[in-house]
């Protein structure tokens, strides 16, 4: 005798399989959509640090000797490798020459030539109309008188040191200082007219100035923000985003997510890093850590 229907029991049975499969099938769909959207997150996550290392990266190739510092939550700075504070933002200052062409000054001093009794120094293929003509179509204009540009020594191997000395320059190519000379000369200098500075949002000299809230960053997100601040020249006694009589320069986000950031100098070199974190479904964070060498 053939049956042509299910029992009962059957039924039951078959429900509770197809219940426990479904179950089953359920949880493997949500851990392979949870592994696909953390892959994704965590490619973001490596192309933003690695982007905001190489940009930094790039803007410290050109930077003035010694000027690179490591400053605290109250302002005090020193070199990188110092251990009087816990460095929270990093500056520097940006040679001059990233904007100029080969044969536009030569950074060098002809020892000879120049007068140390009246503090001025010439400066051999160096053209003043040049250096005028570069300033005034990067900034909009430039005088001299105002400090516009200054001077560094790098000394023979790059290490001179950390003074900044606004100049000007008459039309024999001979350096004239803004404020009181040097005591010590040396034959190589560079020209710097901008400074430098990376900072991430928790650790902001003012977080409501008027350039950090124009960006429309929401307060969640502003502490994880790493900003990049520059065109301003703290010589002249600028300072950037902070909202005082001052403040000058441009400000622009090279990353996002941002929870650590690090400059050290180790050896001679300029250690970077950067850790970045997004959270995903169910509160899971996924973490990237990403560092460079900057020589």
């Amino acid at each position: 005798m053939i049956r042509r229907a299910f029992t009962l029991i059957e039924i039951i049975i078959t429900i509770a399989i197809t219940g426990i499969l479904s179950v089953g099938m359920f949880k493997a769909f949500e851990a392979i959509t949870l592994r696909s959207e953390k892959a994704k997150i965590l490619t973001t996550l490596s192309i933003d640090s690695q982007t905001a290392l190489d940009q930094i990266s790039i803007l410290l190739y050109d930077r003035a000797p010694m000027s690179v510092q490591g400053c605290d939550t109250n302002g005090h700075c020193e070199p990188l490798d110092g251990t009087l504070y816990t460095k929270t933002l990093l500056k520097w200052n940006g040679l001059a020459s990233e904007s100029y062409l080969a044969g536009d000054y030569s950074s060098f001093v002809d020892m000879n030539r120049s007068n140390y009794a009246t503090a001025t120094l010439y400066t051999p293929d160096t053209s003043k109309t040049a250096i005028e003509n570069t300033q005034t179509a990067k900034w909009g204009s430039f005088n001299w008188a105002n400090n516009d540009i200054a001077l560094v020594f790098s000394g023979s191997f790059d290490e001179g040191n950390a003074n900044v000395y606004p100049i000007s320059m008459t039309s024999d190519n001979t350096i004239v200082f803004n404020v009181t000379p040097p005591t010590t000369i040396y034959e190589k200098y560079n020209l710097v007219d901008t400074g430098y500075a990376v900072v991430r949002g928790e650790h902001l000299p003012v977080k409501n100035a008027t350039c950090i809230t124009a960006l429309g960053i929401s307060n969640a997100a502003l502490d994880n923000t790493l900003f990049l601040f520059d065109d301003y020249r703290p010589w002249k006694g600028e300072s950037f985003c902070a909202d005082t009589a001052n403040q000058a320069g441009k400000v622009s986000i090279l990353s996002t997510n941002v929870n650590a950031f690090r400059a050290q100098m180790i050896n001679g070199t300029i250690r970077l890093a950067i850790d970045t974190n997004r959270s995903v479904r169910g509160g899971n964070l996924v973490r990237l850590s990403k560092q460079k060498v900057v020589f």
